[in-house]
């Protein structure tokens, strides 16, 4: 299953996303993926008044992070 979520906040170790109506549980596997780039696994770890909170499985390059940033402040 695939949900289209927004990327509220970015760090090297994991996103904050708009979550309101997405059907999944804290612990579970997730594919944060943007256009252009390739999908980052990573673990939800929290949610909370509309929001979740994922941990990359592994830190992203900081080229990569560089990439999502530009990509989220247009």
């Amino acid at each position: 299953m695939s949900a289209e979520l927004e990327v509220l906040d970015l760090s090297i170790g994991g996103a904050m996303v708009e979550a309101r109506g997405w059907s999944t549980q804290i612990g579970e596997r997730v594919l944060l993926t943007l256009p252009g780039l390739s999908a980052q696994p990573g673990e939800l770890v929290w949610l909370e008044d509309g929001r979740a909170g994922i941990v990359f499985e592994q830190p992203l390059h900081e080229t990569v992070f560089d990439k999502f940033n530009a990509m989220i402040a247009r």
